[in-house]
């Protein structure tokens, strides 16, 4: 072989192992995202989320559509829909239970002839409802994961959604799935 051309096979060879070596190229979820951990607070309740880039937090004042104060916090990007939602008593009623307040996410999947389970789970020792679903909108099918508890008189709802057929939104699910703390401070 000419020595031009095994140099030149031996220089694409080399950058190819490279690239290889420096991820490039990778479809690793874990090369794309900075997963790392936020801390939320409403009231005198503080949880730990672990997520796959920051979320923004709304600064208006917010009274959900049933009248109860809300801290929101959320993100989007093409793979995934992040919310947090931090509900506080009114001044006149009191929080829905958790039962009740999942169930509504239930019944809504119904109408739409979704697919959905619930399950309960323990967020460091929190019990919470698990709501997994899938449903289809406008011809595309998503997956959707919603975690509710209270803890300290604040009703959190925990909203992850992505496309169904989306690996990458998949995999981001897959690594923040169950990972909630709720902080357990003690008193006095």
């Amino acid at each position: 072989m000419n020595k031009r051309v095994t140099k030149a096979i031996t220089t694409c060879l080399l950058g190819a192992s490279l690239l290889i070596m420096a991820g490039c190229g990778s479809t690793n979820v874990m090369d794309k995202y900075s997963f790392g951990n936020q801390v939320i607070q409403s009231g005198q309740s503080e949880i730990t989320v672990a997520l796959p880039y920051e979320m923004g937090k709304s600064t208006a004042t917010i009274t959900s559509n049933d009248g109860y104060p809300i801290d929101v916090y959320g993100s989007a990007s093409d793979h995934m829909l992040i919310q947090v939602e931090a509900r506080r008593p009114a001044a006149t009623k009191a929080l829905p239970t958790v039962d009740e307040f999942a169930m509504k996410s239930v019944v809504e999947f119904k109408k739409i002839k979704g697919d959905v389970k619930v399950d309960t789970v323990s967020l460091n020792g929190v019990p919470a409802k698990k709501v997994s679903a899938t449903f289809t909108n406008q011809g595309k099918k998503f997956s959707f994961l919603q975690y509710v508890f209270l803890d300290k008189n604040v009703l959190w709802n925990i909203v992850y959604q992505y496309p169904t057929d989306d690996q990458v939104g998949a995999d981001i699910s897959k690594q923040i799935e169950d990972k909630i703390q709720v902080t357990q401070k003690k008193e006095g």
